[in-house]
């Protein structure tokens, strides 16, 4: 079935990355849906992806909650690299996967990032600029 104009296309399902059940993703108790939140529930594209300002604080962000387990160049050290291309949960290849790893959590110290206060716009802030790091 094609869609024709105007038609909607399902919004993503999430699923945790351990053991692929429905990961229900909402905002944290004062946290409002940014426009780029709910576009990306949709779309599954990062609308971040190259904007400046979201990737300056993608990377301050990145730089407090994840650099000391995958170094500041995403290489990885306790944590998996970012940027190689090759992955311990190959969904986090797309950035809805690495949302789901980021929101619902991993393996070992790669606990939830929602549950650690994070904002779901927050995450999508950190994917873009994890994403920036392959390029650089």
């Amino acid at each position: 079935m094609v869609l024709g104009a105007g038609a909607a296309a399902e919004p993503i399902v999430f699923r945790h990355v351990l053991d692929n059940s429905p990961l229900e993703v909402k905002p944290r108790p004062n946290e409002v849906e940014s426009e780029a939140v709910k576009s990306f529930k949709e779309t599954g594209k990062n609308p971040y992806a190259g904007e400046e300002q979201a990737l300056a604080e993608g990377k301050r962000l990145y730089q407090v909650n994840c650099q000391a387990c995958h170094l500041p160049d995403g290489s990885g050290r306790i944590g998996s690299t970012l940027i190689a291309g090759t992955w311990k949960y190959e969904r986090a290849a797309t950035d809805v996967g690495m949302f789901e790893i980021l929101y619902g959590g991993a393996s070992g110290a790669m606990q939830s990032f929602a549950r650690r206060g994070m904002t779901q716009d927050q995450m999508l802030k950190v994917i873009a600029y994890v994403r920036s790091l392959k390029k650089t």
